[in-house]
C-alpha cells in the first residue's frame, strides 16, 4: 500500500501476512512496471520447459525439421538443437526424434512425450496467465 506521506511503499513486516496490492504502489517502485507471470519447468537448476522451447517443439511438429523450425523463429540451428538435445537429455524418454535422410529423406518429429510436453505446458502458461490477469485487476481494483 502506498504511503501517501513520503512515497515510499509499505510492505508488512511479517512475510505470512499478504501485502495490500495497487497498481499506485508497483508505480512507486519505478515507471512502467508490470506483473508478469510465466512458467517454467525445471529439472534442478535446468530449465527443461519454457515459453521458447515449447514454440521450438510446435515449429518441429509443424516442420519436420530442426533447422526449418529455428529458421522459422529466427533461431540458430546450434541454439536449437541445444535445446532439444537439453530437453531429451531431462526428459524420462526424448521429445524430439530425429531419422537420418535415405530415399525419402530424414525428418524430425515429436514423439508421444513431446505431444504430452506441449499439451501440459500450454495448460500451465494458461494458467500463469490466468495468475497474471488476476493479479492486474487486483492492483487496478
Amino acid at each position: 500500500m502506498a504511503d501517501k506521506r513520503d512515497g515510499a511503499m509499505r510492505v508488512p513486516e511479517d512475510p505470512g501476512t499478504e501485502a495490500e496490492l495497487t497498481g499506485e504502489g508497483l508505480q512507486a517502485l519505478g515507471e512502467g512496471l508490470q506483473i508478469r507471470a510465466k512458467a517454467w519447468i525445471t529439472a534442478g537448476d535446468e530449465t527443461f520447459l519454457a515459453y521458447g522451447r515449447i514454440v521450438l517443439l510446435e515449429k518441429i511438429r509443424e516442420c519436420g525439421s530442426i533447422s526449418a523450425a529455428a529458421r522459422s523463429i529466427g533461431m540458430s540451428y546450434r541454439r536449437a538443437w541445444w535445446h532439444v538435445e537439453t530437453m531429451n537429455r531431462l526428459a524420462k524418454r526424448p521429445l524430439v526424434e530425429t531419422s537420418v535422410g535415405g530415399k525419402g529423406g530424414g525428418g524430425t518429429r515429436l514423439t508421444p512425450e513431446g505431444e504430452i510436453a506441449v499439451r501440459l505446458y500450454r495448460v500451465l502458461d494458461g494458467r500463469a496467465k490466468a495468475f497474471e490477469d488476476h493479479l492486474k485487476e487486483e492492483l487496478d481494483g
